[in-house]
């Protein structure tokens, strides 16, 4: 039986915004070369740059995130430049966790040294489930709605070990 299901994009605002600065800047330079005139190599390396900017677009729209718990397993999907699968089943599921991550934490940690045994799988939600495994594996999966609807998806939280 399924739980809950959920099918997530990219909102990451500060990539957005610097993928907007970035197209407003490769628009800036094709109206100089147009009016100033060009000559073919300036007119090669704009395209190219214009050229991964639009690809960087296309990865950013490809990207999604699929989230669906069941009884039997946590199924978490990265679609796009970072394909990944991560199946958990349920039974090796030690503990869940609800956080609501505080905006300022985002940003901090920049210099600490990541554990290998915790992966973090997040498209940009600042609240989600914290699932540590038998085998001291940590995950971190961000989802704002499954932070709103943790009483209706049966998993062994803290609150109910106790």
């Amino acid at each position: 039986m399924t739980y809950y299901k959920e099918e997530q994009r990219l909102r990451n605002p500060g990539l957005i915004a610097l993928m907007i600065l970035m197209t407003g800047l490769v628009g800036y330079r094709v109206a100089l070369l147009g009016f100033g005139g060009a000559s073919a190599r300036q007119l090669v390396i704009t395209g190219l740059i214009a050229l991964l900017v639009a690809g960087c677009w296309y990865a950013v729209y490809r990207s999604r995130l699929r989230i669906k718990i069941n009884d039997k397993h946590v199924k978490v999907k990265m679609k796009g430049v970072l394909g990944r699968q991560l199946k958990l089943p349920t039974a090796d599921i030690v503990d869940c966790t609800y956080v609501d991550v505080a905006p300022s934490a985002r940003w901090s940690g920049a210099l600490t040294h990541p554990s290998s045994t915790f992966s973090c799988i997040d498209f940009g939600g600042r609240r989600g489930i914290c699932i540590r495994m038998r085998n001291g594996h940590t995950y971190f999966i961000g989802s704002d709605d499954l932070f709103e609807r943790q009483n209706d998806i049966p998993l062994p939280t803290h609150a109910a070990a106790s």
